[in-house]
């Protein structure tokens, strides 16, 4: 009876949007603004984005749960950015970030420094873009052509940086549980996992940026680990990471990435013999492409993480490793209409406890992704998609499912 309530109402929801998308759909144009805020004689300017996803609940099998202990397909998000031009090439650039009517969360704040007029470098200090990868710095509002996030970027993992398994065993448990993984060793409090890589919190440190003709450079140091950012320190390590990505052919960009920092707590390495404290690294490979051309844009990625895990009481592997690759594409046939899919996959390193009959198992679930999307713009600024996704997974009390989600998109 509560999943057939909890039916009804989504559903009442989804229909409540539709129909308030096309009531705003024929006044955005005359009653919305359609570009940036400036002021300032230009120096001041305010944007800002307004993101709403109706979809089907996910109680038990939580396939799109995010770090931020919440649904994807399920959230409502207010972001508002803003850059201020300072004196001597600098500029301050921010963004707030609500979601779900939680508390406003500082998501970036950055102070810019351009050395040169004429050269297309700079350096960025504080809460700053990521370096690795690709997609954490595209995974909101337009620039997602649909609505789900990549596994990698996205889908929580049975590890925390907080609480460590003491036995293999205690892993293998876990598998599939990344909302609510718990282990004998550390925090004991109800805490979600991590991803691979995390798009929804950025890292503070420091970056540098070069842009020539055909090559883009770029470097960072950090506080944290691709999996885990962080504002406050919560170890003394540090993480480093560059790209280079190229443009062989218009239209085309190739970009190969690495990050390596601590990705566990000081807090729970105590419960760490001395002698492997050290081992609390993640490594992070990655390369990406892009190619637009026309009505087409393709993208892809593949990313291999590797976690160092300081096993206590027991030999137990070293480094868990887990790789995952997607591949997307959107065409956009009519100015006002496009479609786009993504295949995406994450999958894990064996190891062997007493479980599973002692036999070589993923140290969690692998998992497998389809999503379509349709999009219809009814204004330049103003975005209505529908998509339906699927996963299924090796492990867990549900192992497929299906979400149909609609979004209304709207930026300024």
């Amino acid at each position: 009876m509560a999943n057939r309530m909890a039916t009804t109402i989504c559903s009442a929801r989804v229909a409540v949007l539709a129909l308030g998308a096309c009531l705003l759909a024929q006044a955005a144009a005359a009653q919305l603004p359609d570009s940036p805020y400036v002021a300032g004689n230009g120096r001041l300017t305010f944007a800002g984005e307004v993101a709403a996803v109706a979809g089907k609940p996910d109680a038990d099998a939580y396939f799109n749960y995010t770090d931020y202990d919440h649904n994807a397909f399920r959230t409502v998000r207010l972001r508002l950015l803003s850059q201020w031009r300072l004196p001597a090439r600098l500029s301050l650039l921010g963004e707030v970030r609500t979601e779900n009517q939680d508390r406003a969360d500082v998501a970036a704040l950055y102070l810019r420094w351009r050395p040169w007029e004429h050269r297309d470098l700079d350096v960025q200090v504080g809460r700053i873009p990521p370096v690795a990868g690709a997609f954490a710095r595209r995974a909101y509002g337009r620039d997602n052509p649909l609505i789900g996030t990549p596994l990698a970027y996205q889908y929580l993992t049975s590890l925390r940086p907080d609480a460590l398994p003491i036995t293999v065993d205690d892993l293998l448990r876990m598998r599939a549980r990344g909302w609510r993984p718990s282990y004998p060793a550390g925090a004991q409090s109800l805490r979600a996992g991590i991803p691979l890589f995390s798009s929804s919190r950025w890292d503070t440190g420091v970056e540098a940026h070069l842009a020539l003709k055909r090559i883009d450079l770029s470097g960072s140091v950090s506080r944290g680990a691709a999996a885990v950012p962080v504002v406050r320190e919560t170890n003394d390590g540090r993480s480093w990471s560059g790209r280079a990505a190229i443009g062989p052919l218009a239209g085309l960009t190739l970009g190969f990435s690495g990050e390596r920092g601590k990705w566990l707590n000081d807090d729970v390495l105590r419960y760490v013999p001395d002698s492997e404290r050290h081992r609390s690294i993640q490594s992070l490979m990655a390369a990406d492409l892009e190619y637009g051309r026309g009505p087409l844009l393709v993208r892809g990625e593949w990313l291999r993480s590797g976690f160092q895990m300081p096993f206590s009481f027991e030999p137990g592997p070293e480094t868990l490793w887990a790789s995952s690759g997607f591949l997307e594409a959107r065409y956009r046939w009519h100015p006002r209409w496009q479609i786009a899919g993504r295949a995406d996959r994450l999958g894990f390193s064996q190891l062997r406890g007493t479980l599973q009959g002692g036999a070589l198992t993923p140290w969690d679930a692998p998992v497998q992704r389809l999503e379509l999307a349709l999009g219809f713009r009814p204004s330049r600024n103003f975005e209505m998609r529908a998509a339906w996704q699927k996963d299924w997974r090796d492990g867990g009390r549900v192992r497929r499912r299906e979400f149909p989600g609609l979004q209304l998109l709207y930026w300024f």
